[in-house]
């Protein structure tokens, strides 16, 4: 039973939208913008309504994945799995040759229904983060790591190193955001 959650899940992580709206509008958005398949380039490409429209079908699969894990198992450290490998889908696409998105609209939803409280931490982080480092990207990114403390607060250590590589993929697919110091340009 868990074999056949975590393939559903990765298989869910493999549907693009942002592949999907880039046809619809005769473009392909891997050649567009930053290249990447996710929300927020789909709206730097195509504007406001195609981010909120990505946005919410990657932050949907996520839910959907913890959804079905809870209701066919009910474990937390089951339905961490589930999140932890439809992120993976949507960031490692096999069937769109491992070329995905980042992971973050997938890494919401999930979280909204797994634990819908965690995300004050995170906000909570965010807000003492991007007034020190002001950006964006990067204050929210390393703010997830606020869901270890909480895993840690309330679970075992198999839901604590499920968290943990949930955040370890969210800092590795956003490594490029994530440099921080003032007055340096890196080379990617």
């Amino acid at each position: 039973m868990v074999f056949l959650l975590i393939l559903t899940s990765y298989i869910l992580g493999n549907f693009l939208p942002a592949l999907q709206i880039g046809r619809r509008k005769g473009m392909t958005i891997l050649a567009e913008g930053s290249g990447n398949p996710g929300a927020r380039n789909v709206g730097r490409v195509f504007g406001k309504r195609a981010f909120l429209c990505v946005f919410l079908l990657d932050a949907g699969k996520g839910a959907l994945a913890v959804f079905i894990a809870f209701l066919l198992d009910g474990r937390p450290v089951i339905e961490l799995l589930a999140l932890a490998v439809v992120m993976l889908g949507h960031c490692y696409p096999i069937v769109h040759r491992f070329n995905g998105g980042k992971g973050a609209a997938t890494f919401i939803g999930g979280l909204l229904v797994f634990h819908p409280i965690w995300i004050l931490p995170i906000l909570l982080g965010f807000v003492v983060l991007y007034p020190a480092i002001k950006k964006f990207t990067a204050a929210s990114v390393l703010a997830t790591i606020a869901i270890v403390p909480c895993s840690i607060w309330l679970y075992d250590e198999k839901e604590t190193l499920i968290a943990l590589s949930i955040v370890g993929l969210l800092l590795w697919t956003h490594r490029a955001d994530l440099h921080i110091s003032k007055g340096r340009n890196y080379k990617r």
